[in-house]
């Protein structure tokens, strides 16, 4: 018997009228502010890097079977309408929500969020939105002042919060717009001590960029033994390829990472999740086989220990074009991702992450089980 058992799958949001207007979702956040209430945030626009993205919420209280019309949670101020949004959202031990905003500010209304002469991106700005009413209202976005000299970050992860005043930012710093990378395009997090008020200092969590190897898609979990778990996307730009995923852990609350490992998983942007007996359940998009997939490890130490892969979606799909130009057109070839995990109130997994089904870019959700019978 097989630990993990996929239970069922549908759809969160999809554009309901795909003949009249463009709308596509992506990049979806998930958490239960209450047993039964599950809420999901994602991005929406006309396309994935269109200047009119912004970031909705909505929520379902029967299992996915339903959910409720989505509501834009912002509108940023944007005299010149050259700025779009993405927010990633967690959950603090309190149980209030924590909408972490990116705003993408660009040079001329008809720029997307990457230059292809120069693999650069366009400036970014962090800000923190809170809910106390289980995202039914939301404060003003506060922009975030953070303790380094630089533009251009990656949006690839929601805040962990630690306790009520320790917060994480994992990031990862990318060439400018002009393509410069003066700090080099490596995994890093900013610290704070005060509840997400004022972040004191950046911390590297992965560099190989003197070998050419950028680290992305960083996703941290804590680990049953207090350590911190942090897992990457690794890439090779000087070949053009992923490596295998690699991971690194922190013993001190975030203030170090000791050296990076290499995972067993050949993957893009892998989510992990800690389970109360030890052991770790991951979700990842897969590149030496297709689809999206599930993965249940446990560590020995610092030793990966792969206990089951099983395939949750999109097996029989191409996951992106062979003829891509540059990095960001590969980047944008993609034909789903951004996975995210809760466990439920009920014991099941909920798992949420953006497809293209149908020409359409939806927010799909699928759940599973954990049976105590596997290996």
């Amino acid at each position: 018997m097989t630990s993990i058992e996929v239970l069922s799958t549908g759809l969160v949001y999809r554009n309901p009228h795909p003949n009249i207007r463009s709308l596509h979702a992506f990049f979806p956040s998930v958490i239960e502010s209450q047993p039964g209430d599950v809420v999901v945030t994602f991005d929406r626009g006309s396309a994935m890097e269109n200047r009119d993205v912004r970031s909705f919420i909505t929520r379902s209280r029967d299992g996915g079977e339903t959910w409720t019309e989505p509501k834009i949670i912002c509108e940023p101020v944007d005299p010149e309408g050259t700025v779009s949004t993405s927010v990633r959202m967690s959950r603090t031990n309190e149980g209030e929500l924590l909408g972490l905003f990116t705003l993408f500010h660009r040079n001329a209304p008809d720029d997307g969020l990457a230059n292809p002469d120069t693999d650069g991106f366009v400036r970014t700005e962090f800000a923190l939105s809170r809910s106390s009413d289980g995202g039914e209202t939301w404060s003003p976005p506060q922009p975030l002042s953070l303790p380094m000299d630089w533009s251009a970050f990656e949006t690839c992860s929601p805040i962990l919060p630690l306790d009520s005043e320790r917060f994480l930012l994992p990031t990862a710093t990318w060439k400018n717009w002009e393509g410069e990378s003066t700090p080099g395009m490596k995994a890093i997090q900013f610290l704070s001590g005060d509840g997400g008020r004022t972040w004191s200092r950046s911390v590297d969590v992965m560099d190989d960029w003197a070998k050419g190897i950028a680290h992305w898609e960083q996703k941290q979990a804590v680990l049953s033994d207090g350590r911190i778990l942090a897992v990457c996307w690794a890439y090779d730009f000087q070949n053009k390829t992923s490596l295998k995923n690699r991971y690194a852990f922190s013993k001190d609350r975030g203030e170090s990472f000791d050296p990076f490992h290499e995972s067993p998983l050949h993957g893009e942007t892998c989510t992990p999740l800690c389970l109360e007996d030890g052991r770790v359940v991951m979700v990842y998009r897969r590149t030496d086989e297709k689809g999206l997939w599930a993965h249940l490890c446990e560590f020995k130490g610092d030793r990966w220990i792969p206990i089951e892969n099983v395939p949750l979606w999109g097996t029989e799909k191409a996951s992106y074009s062979s003829d891509s130009k540059n990095t960001f057109e590969h980047l944008a070839a993609l034909k789903f991702g951004y996975p995210q995990i809760v466990r439920l109130s009920d014991g099941d997994h909920f798992v949420v992450f953006w497809c293209v089904e149908d020409c359409v870019s939806n927010i799909r959700w699928i759940r599973f089980r954990l049976n105590r019978g596997g290996k």
